[in-house]
């Protein structure tokens, strides 16, 4: 009696042999030539070259027929084949050779077996195991075992067998029969490389690839990763059932139609989906789907879906979807999306978005959103949104909101705000009601422009029309703003006054400038209906006293418009130039010389 391992090694060679030992009949070789012969006598001749028997129904097979054939030195098979044109299928039974008409429809036969791990002689679960021209693959159980059907429609069978850290292992199998094989997989010996994990690797660990792929789906791509293949078209009601079954996530399609959803390793051509697509690596040309599309890859061409596309490496194309687009990699062309639009790098094109454009990268080209949008690094084009823009780094080009922009780098070109606009470097225009900016080398143009490293002023002045007035002015000597405020405390002259200016220093040397300002104020006299509006032009001399401190006096060309103003008692009366030089243009405006006066701190 053999000891216990030499008989476990004998029965691994008898069962990894028995497909090759099952097929020893087929594949004798023989040589026949017979002219106008019945098919009795070449089929006893062909057994007695071969030392074997032939077995069938004489119902099926017309024994008186007369046949015509030559071959030499082939196989048993081959001069069958070449006998009976393919139509019938033989199998073999100890020395017997049985033959059997086809069916009309396919014939099936099926290969089973174990896979073990050839070092342990373990049993190895969840290895794939699949058939390369078909495209029909399973699994091994915990007990590693498998089980094969596959169509008796090829000379022979191109078995594979995967798992995750084992190297792949094939074997080429006859076909027409069942049989049983067992295969031994070696461990990985080589050390894998170090890697950029990319989009087409994660496809099944997005939420959507959890929700709707099997576990066998998702074991099947691990193992057999690195197996892909053409095929003009593919139909499926859901992932893995449907033309390709489980290999689906392995095919490269031409024509994709999903009735619920599908899962391709990649389309190349037209893929429509009810519900869903998805797709393992890229797409290229068109995807439609009635809800979600996700492309582990790259897509160029068009990406259409009713809510929401996901693209988890780059897009090339036009990406359109309900309710949000994401693209991980960088975006080339539009992106238009019912709420959020999201693109993880760069972006080269147009995003429009009802709500929201997010770019993390950098953005040539259009942001344009509902409400906000998002830039996280250089901006060359133009953010048009209905709330705020946001740059992340330096900008060139355009922020136009209705409420607020912010840039946190240098920005050439324009900031246009209902309220506020803030640059660390504005390079270019403000324009707002606030504007705020660490250095400006352009325009800040606004109710308030502060402007950190700037022009700012504390002043206290008098002028013809109040003796107390209090300004602050702020942006660049070039264009500042003014704010001001003054009044009269007389017992018969009281006056208040709230204005706004532009104003712009011309320095002649360290101690002189001359300064040019225009205002608008309104003086309030006892009621708000009748307050009197005057503007002034006043040139100015500044003497510079010491670093923070100035003297400044100069005329004034002032100029009231009389809306038939009636000042409150107590309050001061509307002649306000009738103490200086003056006319009239007309019966309602008045024109006379005045001056200002005061001190500048800070």
């Amino acid at each position: 009696m053999l000891p216990p391992k030499h008989l476990l090694t004998f029965l691994f060679v008898c069962c990894f042999s028995l497909p090759l030992a099952a097929q020893q009949l087929l594949n004798k070789t023989v040589s026949i030539e017979a002219k106008q012969r019945p098919l009795s006598e070449v089929l006893t001749t062909i057994s007695k070259q071969g030392n074997f028997y032939f077995s069938y129904l004489s119902t099926i097979l017309p024994q008186d027929s007369l046949v015509n054939i030559s071959a030499k030195n082939k196989s048993v098979k081959q001069v069958l084949d070449q006998l009976f044109n393919g139509d019938f299928v033989y199998k073999e039974s100890g020395n017997y050779l049985i033959l059997l008409k086809k069916s009309q429809g396919q014939v099936y036969y099926l290969i089973s077996g174990i896979v073990t791990d050839r070092k342990t002689g373990q049993r190895l679960p969840n290895a794939s195991v699949y058939e390369r021209q078909q495209l029909i693959s399973t699994l091994t159980n915990n007990d590693g075992y498998f089980r094969l059907r596959l169509k008796d429609k090829y000379p022979t069978a191109a078995i594979s067998v995967s798992k995750d850290l084992y190297a792949d292992t094939s074997l080429l199998l006859t076909t027409g029969y069942d049989q049983e094989i067992a295969v031994s997989i070696a461990p990985a010996t080589y050390q894998l490389k170090v890697v950029d994990i990319t989009g087409h690797t994660r496809v099944e660990k997005t939420w959507f690839g959890n929700a709707f792929l099997s576990s066998r789906q998702k074991l099947t791509s691990l193992n057999i990763g690195g197996f892909l293949a053409d095929k003009p078209y593919q139909v499926s009601l859901t992932p893995g059932l449907g033309t390709h079954g489980r290999m689906s996530g392995q095919v490269v399609n031409k024509f994709s139609m999903n009735m619920l959803g599908g899962y391709a390793a990649g389309v190349d051509g037209v893929e429509i989906g009810t519900a869903f697509n998805i797709v393992k690596n890229d797409m290229q040309h068109v995807q439609v789907s009635g809800l979600i599309n996700i492309v582990g890859g790259k897509t160029k061409g068009v990406q259409i879906a009713g809510f929401h596309n996901n693209v988890l490496d780059s897009m090339k194309g036009v990406q359109i979807a309900g309710v949000s687009n994401i693209t991980e990699g960088s975006m080339e062309g539009v992106q238009l999306t019912g709420a959020i639009g999201q693109v993880r790098k760069n972006m080269e094109g147009v995003s429009i978005s009802g709500i929201g454009g997010i770019n993390r990268g950098h953005t040539r080209g259009w942001q344009v959103a509902g409400a906000f949008t998002y830039n996280g690094k250089n901006l060359d084009g133009l953010q048009l949104s209905g709330i705020g823009n946001y740059n992340k780094e330096d900008a060139h080009g355009a922020q136009i909101t209705g409420v607020g922009n912010i840039n946190r780098g240098v920005m050439k070109g324009v900031q246009i705000a209902t309220f506020f606009n803030y640059a660390k470097q504005m390079d270019g225009v403000q324009i707002g009601l606030v504007n705020i900016a660490d250095t400006v080398n352009g325009y800040s143009i606004g109710i308030i422009n502060i402007v950190r490293r700037g022009y700012r002023k504390v002043v206290l002045f008098s002028t013809d029309v109040l003796p107390f007035n209090i300004a602050w002015k702020t942006g660049r000597s070039e264009l500042y703003s003014i704010l001001l405020g003054g009044g009269d405390f007389g017992e018969n002259s009281k006056a208040w006054s709230l204005g706004y200016g532009i104003g712009k220093i011309i320095p002649f040397n360290k101690t002189l400038s001359l300064s040019t300002e225009i205002t608008g104020q309104n003086i309030f006299l006892g009621a708000w209906e009748n307050d009197a509006q005057i503007f002034r032009l006043q040139p100015s001399l500044n003497i510079k006293l010491s670093k923070r401190i100035s003297l400044f006096a100069g005329p004034a060309l002032a100029i009231y418009t009389d809306d038939k103003v009636v000042p409150m008692p107590g309050y001061k009366s509307t002649d306000f130039g009738a103490h200086y030089p003056s006319f009239k243009i007309g019966n309602s405006v008045t024109m006379w010389m005045g001056w200002q006066a005061g001190i500048s701190l800070f």
